[in-house]
């Protein structure tokens, strides 16, 4: 009678696809998904998988995520309700389309005070000081229904022109060239250049017919695109620093999680969090080295002319900050000069 109770149990938990006592699967593995839609082998996809292996490790086989990567299951845009709306535990979500969506984050991930920032240490001291984290943290709760786990870091820009590079403030004037949003559109108008909204896969085309003149861009997608061939006076662009995108998981997976899961999973993203931005400076300088190559011309601007373009500039983006931060405005613009 016991051995026909025990497996009654058996086949009761089975019907009901529960793990039965005593098996490999009683533990309990939770399964979690992972989606991130950066270009294969691009430092985030690698990342990605450092991360999904460090948690394997470390909750011994106990959490297990499965990553679709490099838009294989969302693309940059639609990741963002999937997050929100539960259909996808974690992600890593694009810096200038969250900023779309809040002011806050569009200022904290870099683009909201584009040309107002002394250089990558200044960004980073920014970025990392408990205040700015603890807001940020606070505007991915409200607008993605999320848990801010790490500011990840991507790369920087570059800004080319078909005829001439860009080597004194002066030669922005009158540049017919692509910018992404209102915030740096406000930038480049400062600077006397001709904002042209385009999407990233139009850029090439447009460099080539001469509808616009010059284009700004990620340092990776200048190279794995080609744009040098359409452009190919390059400036390192003096007005970003590293751009950050931010490793979120929604706030229902964050919940089925113990407090010491979370614990493993905060520690993993931070160090995640470092090494994205010793990669992201090494592949910075691999692909400059490689555009150099094939660049016509390939220069950063002077000290002087860094600061003249801060100065040009910071009016115009501290009236823009103003104007869409509202009553964040003192915090988030103190904390950016508190951290110069």
């Amino acid at each position: 009678m016991k051995k026909t109770s025990f497996l009654l149990l058996v086949l009761i938990f089975a019907a009901a696809g529960l793990a039965t006592p005593g098996t490999a699967s009683a533990a309990g593995a939770l399964q979690m998904t992972f989606a991130s839609t950066t270009p294969p082998k691009s430092n985030l996809e690698i990342a990605s998988q450092k991360f999904v292996e460090t948690i394997a490790k470390q909750t011994r086989g106990r959490i297990k995520i499965k990553h679709y990567g490099a838009g294989s299951l969302y693309n940059a845009k639609s990741i963002m309700p999937a997050i929100s709306n539960d259909q996808v535990d974690l992600g890593i979500l694009h810096v200038a389309l969250v900023g779309r969506r809040s002011p806050v984050l569009e200022f904290i991930g870099s683009f909201g005070a584009q040309g107002c920032w002394n250089g990558d240490a200044h960004y980073f001291r920014f970025l990392d000081d408990p205040q700015t984290r603890e807001i940020a943290s606070a505007e991915f709760e409200k607008y993605f229904n999320s848990k801010l786990l790490a500011p990840l870091t991507f790369g920087k820009g570059l800004v080319g022109r078909r005829d001439k590079p860009i080597k004194k403030v002066s030669d922005y004037k009158g540049l017919k060239m692509r910018t992404s949003g209102t915030a740096q559109a406000t930038m480049y108008k400062a600077l006397g250049a001709v904002p042209v909204g385009l999407s990233a896969k139009e850029i090439y085309t447009a460099l080539q017919r001469g509808t616009i003149q010059g284009a700004t861009s990620g340092i990776s997608r200048w190279r794995r695109s080609k744009l040098y061939e359409v452009a190919p006076y390059l400036t390192i662009d003096p007005t970003l620093p590293y751009l950050s995108m931010w490793l979120v998981i929604n706030k229902k997976a964050w919940g089925k999680l113990s407090p010491g899961d979370q614990k493993i999973f905060l520690s993993a993203a931070k160090e995640l969090q470092q090494w994205t931005r010793d990669f992201a400076r090494k592949e910075t300088q691999d692909d400059l080295a490689f555009l150099k190559t094939k660049a016509k011309a390939l220069v950063e601007l002077s000290p002087d002319q860094k600061t003249l373009l801060i100065d040009t500039v910071k009016p115009a983006m501290k009236q823009f900050a103003q104007q869409h931060l509202k009553d964040r405005f003192d915090e988030l613009w103190g904390l950016l000069e508190k951290n110069k």
